[in-house]
């Protein structure tokens, strides 16, 4: 019996499909959203996304020891946002950093864990997103978001009673457009008078106000550490951590 032959235009559909399929499965489109990573015996695997949920390529994994001091095994992730890495024997927790440039300065940020269990040699999946703002799960005081150091100027002592507002001046970090926050005391971002914390990265105008016997007026703000003078409205810049510290940092002093 003689094999049948296709019609010549069949053989190129199917050609096309077997092209396609390959596209899909080594991951050739780059800025596709990473399918999500599958549990592979004995290896840590798992996907990081940005704030948009699109694949990360770069971004460091660590897999930290939980009993033996300074064990680790580190790697990082492809074009496709996914990484893989062997677990050897033990309790392990796995951590993700970003490093990005915003306004010439380069800054170091951890990344959301999805699952912030430890695993052992069996491994397990752990996929992590970028997160602007919100608390770590691993960490009580831990926050995605910058940290602001807040000082009254001389004898300035009435900071329970001061209002900041602080617009975006241009995309955030992440290009995103960002919000106007208006920040009181004691609430989520101000619940320490000497701290702003988890305020999205960015480059803001801030302005203060000081709300008192039913008015308010305007109070004056410099940086800290002497790179701005005392004015009404102040530029918000953070910086990079120090050190090996992820995150960003910035003070101000607030007075009349």
């Amino acid at each position: 019996m003689k094999n049948a032959k296709l019609p010549s235009r069949m053989v190129l559909v199917v050609l096309l499909a077997g092209l396609a399929a390959c596209d899909v499965a080594g991951g050739a489109d780059a800025g596709a959203v990473a399918p999500a990573a599958t549990a592979v015996p004995g290896y840590a695997t798992g996907r990081v996304l940005d704030t948009r949920g699109q694949p990360v390529a770069g971004a460091r994994i660590l897999l930290e020891n939980t009993v033996f001091y300074s064990s680790s095994v580190s790697g990082s992730t492809g074009p496709d946002g996914r990484y893989r890495l062997k677990v050897h024997p033990g309790a392990w927790q796995a951590w993700a950093t970003l490093t990005t440039d915003y306004h010439g300065k380069t800054y170091r940020l951890d990344l959301h864990p999805e699952n912030p269990d430890s695993m052992d040699e069996e491994g397990g999946v752990r996929d992590f997103t970028w997160k602007l703002q919100g608390r770590d799960p691993r960490h009580e005081y831990r926050h995605y978001g910058g940290r602001v150091t807040v000082f009254g100027d001389y004898h300035f002592h009435d900071m329970a009673d001061v209002e900041l507002t602080l617009e975006p001046d241009g995309p955030l970090i992440d290009g995103s457009e960002g919000r106007t926050l208006v920040i009181r005391p004691d609430d989520h971002h101000w619940n320490q008078l000497d701290h702003l914390r988890d305020i999205p990265i960015g480059r803001y105008v801030m302005t203060a106000r000081l709300l008192q016997d039913g008015g308010a007026r305007p109070l004056r703000i410099r940086d800290r550490n002497g790179k701005q003078d005392a004015s009404e409205r102040y530029l918000l810049e953070f910086e990079p951590e120090s050190g090996s510290s992820s995150g960003a940092v910035a003070a101000i002093v607030i007075g009349e």
